[in-house]
């Protein structure tokens, strides 16, 4: 059995699709989470809610409590923005490019739903999503060595992210649904919506999957042998400086990189 499931990062509907993702990858399930952006229209900033979608807003996150299993859990905060999810989008394809993709997936939804970040802008983007891609195997060296995530503008900086980007949009628009999250099943017909959280809700059950699994830190910067001197880092920069900016200088570890 193969499980894909379409998704954006505004949405907290596909942010339980997300966490429910990670309970049935971590019992060994095959699935595949794919970005869209599934409101295109919004304006690059951004848009701050209105008192009518304020309250849209509140009923949605209700209702998807309200779909939460026992012992499942789902931080939310109330957002202050709609982020576009363009520059979003674009990192995750870079970031399944580099092979960290599940981790900058977890960091963009809690990013948005925990804390509240804008994460439609790239300078936010490329603090964020900087220890996983340099973590990452990409082979072009924005990535590998800077850590950036999307381009200035908000696109993707690998040909092989634009084409990801492209073709999971492409696929998500055959299938006709429009709404995220959207779930297709060894290339069945999609389900949708709740239906497709009540599907992998199933899933999860006949696996005995753990729903709250123990996973590493997503944010963790790559451990860098032979470390320069601090001095020389402030000067030339590179990836030893996010090493650098962990725990009082010294730099969070990853002792698998």
């Amino acid at each position: 059995m193969s499980l894909v499931v379409y998704g954006d990062f505004n949405c907290p509907w596909s942010y339980l699709a997300s966490r429910r993702v990670d309970a049935l990858a971590s019992a060994g399930v095959d699935i595949e989470w794919r970005a869209v952006e599934h409101d295109p229209q919004l304006p690059v900033t951004g848009r701050a809610p209105d008192a009518d979608e304020q309250i849209a807003i509140k009923n949605e996150l209700a209702a998807v409590s309200e779909l939460l299993l026992a012992d499942e859990q789902l931080p939310l905060s109330e957002p202050q923005l709609i982020p576009k999810t363009e520059a979003a989008v674009a990192a995750f394809a870079e970031a399944c490019g580099a092979g960290v993709a599940n981790d900058v997936r977890r960091l963009l939804f809690a990013a948005y739903w925990v804390d509240g970040t804008n994460i439609g802008d790239p300078e936010t983007l490329r603090k964020l999503l900087a220890g996983p891609l340099l973590r990452g195997r990409s082979g072009s060296v924005p990535l590998s060595e800077h850590g950036l995530a999307v381009t200035a503008s908000g696109g993707p900086i690998t040909t092989g992210a634009w084409r990801r980007v492209r073709d999971w949009r492409a696929a998500w628009n055959r299938l006709g649904s429009g709404v995220v999250p959207t779930l297709v099943e060894d290339g069945d017909a999609p389900i949708t919506g709740a239906a497709a959280l009540r599907r992998l809700a199933e899933e999860i059950t006949r696996v005995g999957a753990d729903l709250n699994p123990d996973l590493p830190d997503p944010a963790r910067v790559p451990s860098i042998p032979d470390r320069p001197p601090k001095t020389w880092v402030s000067q030339v920069g590179g990836r030893w400086s996010h090493a650098w900016k962990g725990s009082g200088g010294e730099g969070a570890s990853d002792a698998a990189a």
